[in-house]
């Protein structure tokens, strides 16, 4: 959510932006949501960014919708309700998507596999990993694909599916490596120790 633009003079700014009549109640409680949250107020920001969420709705203004959704998942997932973070993002995630957004559906959907990592489901982190990858290797950002394929050996190694997880965190290291991220490498290389470990065992 672009919140500087909150930051200006209220009538200013719906002159300058050209906001429709229909959208200008949904504004305002955006705004009033923003200075709440700057005061520390969550539940007061997610109960106004709920009502002007509905009115964005209603009037079928989806950049907005996606905006606000975003924002929501992020406030409930810092309050810890991982359930509506995740209706909040998965909707978002939608809207994106149906706009052919890429980058943010990249960004949203690497925010769902984060919920499902907390909440242990490791098996629902698949599909959006596969998705993140896919636009990474699009649109040749090496840090995210390295990324994506971190999080698909975790998700194998949890699974004992052992092999699979070897190969997923080697090319991570191999891109890491490549990119010059010693700190990022060094993580995966001791999960790679780990791993060989858990292996050693069985």
């Amino acid at each position: 959510m672009n919140k500087n633009i909150l930051e200006k003079d209220k009538e200013n700014f719906f002159n300058l932006a050209g906001i429709p009549e229909s959208l200008k109640p949904a504004y305002e409680l955006c705004i009033k949501s923003y200075h709440h949250w700057k005061e520390g107020r969550v539940l007061d920001t997610i109960s106004l960014l709920e009502e002007a969420l509905e009115i964005f709705q209603k009037n079928n203004a989806y950049k907005e919708m996606a905006n606000i959704l975003d924002f929501l998942g992020d406030l409930y997932s810092m309050r810890g309700n991982l359930e509506k973070a995740l209706r909040s993002y998965k909707a978002c995630l939608d809207i994106c998507e149906d706009f052919e957004d890429e980058f943010s559906t990249a960004i949203i959907a690497e925010k769902i596999v984060q919920i499902y990592r907390e909440k242990r489901d490791y098996e629902k982190m698949i599909p959006y990993l596969y998705r993140i990858l896919e636009i990474a290797e699009k649109y040749r950002d090496a840090h995210r694909a390295a990324r994506a394929m971190v999080g698909i050996g975790d998700v194998h190694r949890n699974k004992k599916e052992y092999q699979t997880a070897k190969e997923a965190y080697e090319i991570a290291l191999k891109i890491y490596r490549g990119l010059g991220a010693k700190e990022l490498a060094e993580i995966v290389e001791n999960a790679l120790k780990e791993l060989e470990e858990e292996m050693n065992l069985t």
